[in-house]
């Protein structure tokens, strides 16, 4: 008697997701096991024949290994899209507001422990579209608006990194009343004309807000500041393009995979940090008369293509920022930021471990980064890096 099984589903083989997790753990050990040994210092003045190609293609075999594993704790984003089209119907009835919703690429795969985090973000980036965004169905009519408005969530894998956007079409951010509220609360100075991305930053804060009236939905601040920690914690970031009457976009960049991170490897004094490759825009070794110093601010800055970049010291010294350093060039949500190190170590894959015990008190920190080498370097979390102004807790690595 022939076996009526179907051959597709001979070919699914369901996978606890602990395993998967473990074994990439396992991977990532061995990764760092391999690293260490073929490019140990005790090899570079030996004369093996064929060692180095059969080392190169060792270490690639294993970068294949990682991908591989960490494909398998990939899921299609639709499963938390599909909750978002149920969340978004709630409130049309809650708003008296009514919408379309709109999902695109929701094929597209992403780290489950990614997935299961994005939840809480999207529902509260959704309510402000519906709650702030969107206007009434009167007012759109007065606009020559279609009466109904439109949320769009889309998904797109670009590189490592997924970006999901959130996009509606409704009146876009007050720049005005975000700035006001901002100089009241005291996060911007009155005679600082701040960027835009400087006042789209501070709706992120802690129970900021601009609606004078509290409702179920709105006015009590809160939301945004989970939307930002929760993307800091993945190590993503947010991205804001709005346009006033034609609506605000919100972007989560969001690294394909939370196991292995493509890293600047750099030291200062005895310490070494990672910094995310993609932030990372130039390093070079400053001229002395690129370096200047505001006798008012007493801020220290690079001048590159005549724009000013503010620099930072890792060690937390910002006082000591004389040429001769190796500068590393960053890119922030809210600038581009010159990070002061004194030696560029290489570039590498590394694992990503969790910040615990005293680390987690550590400014800037995004997690443990673990080496080939068998050191740990510290994750730098650049857009945190650049608000704190520094490694104010870096002792805690002494």
């Amino acid at each position: 008697m022939e076996n009526s099984t179907s051959p597709l589903l001979d070919q699914v083989l369901r996978i606890r997701a602990e395993k998967v997790t473990q074994l990439l753990d396992i991977v990532g050990e061995l990764g760092l096991s391999v690293m260490e040994i073929t490019r140990h210092p005790g090899l570079v003045d030996m004369e093996l024949e064929g060692f180095e190609s059969s080392a190169h293609r060792l270490e690639l075999l294993v970068h294949e290994v990682q991908d591989i594993v960490s494909s398998l704790r990939l899921v299609p984003v639709g499963q938390v899209f599909h909750r978002m089209e149920r969340v978004a119907r709630d409130l049309s009835h809650q708003t008296g507001k009514q919408f379309d919703v709109l999902l695109v690429g929701e094929d597209v795969e992403i780290d489950k422990a990614v997935v299961d985090q994005l939840s809480d973000p999207l529902m509260h980036l959704i309510r402000n579209s519906a709650d702030h965004g969107l206007e009434s169905v009167e007012e759109r009519a007065r606009q020559g608006k279609p009466e109904r408005g439109k949320i769009t969530i889309q998904a797109v894998q670009r590189g490592r990194e997924v970006l999901i956007t959130i996009s509606d079409d409704g009146r876009g951010l007050d720049r005005e009343s975000i700035l006001n509220r901002a100089r009241e609360r005291g996060l911007l100075a009155k005679d600082h004309e701040p960027t835009d991305q400087e006042v789209w930053n501070c709706i992120f804060q802690s129970g900021f807000s601009t609606v004078k009236e509290i409702t179920n939905l709105s006015g009590r601040g809160v939301g945004m500041d989970v939307v930002r920690n929760t993307i800091r914690s993945l190590h993503g970031r947010i991205e804001i393009d709005t346009q006033p009457g034609k609506g605000t976009c919100m972007t989560l960049v969001i690294p394909l995979s939370l196991a292995f991170l493509e890293s600047l490897i750099v030291r200062t004094a005895d310490r070494l940090y990672a910094i995310p490759i993609e932030s990372v825009q130039e390093v070079f070794q400053p001229q002395e008369a690129e370096v200047v110093r505001s006798s008012a601010s007493k801020e220290t800055s690079i001048i590159r293509q005549e724009k000013a970049i503010p620099l930072r010291s890792l060690d937390g010294n910002d006082h000591d920022l004389s040429s001769g350093k190796v500068i590393v060039v960053v890119q922030t949500p809210l600038g581009m930021m010159g990070l002061k190190i004194d030696e560029v170590v290489g570039q590498q894959q590394v694992v990503m471990k969790p910040l615990s015990g005293h680390l987690k008190q550590i400014k800037g920190g995004a997690g443990c980064a673990l080496l080939s080498s068998g050191d740990v370097a510290i994750a730098l979390d650049v857009d945190s890096l650049f608000r704190n102004e520094g490694l104010a807790q870096s002792h805690y690595f002494d």
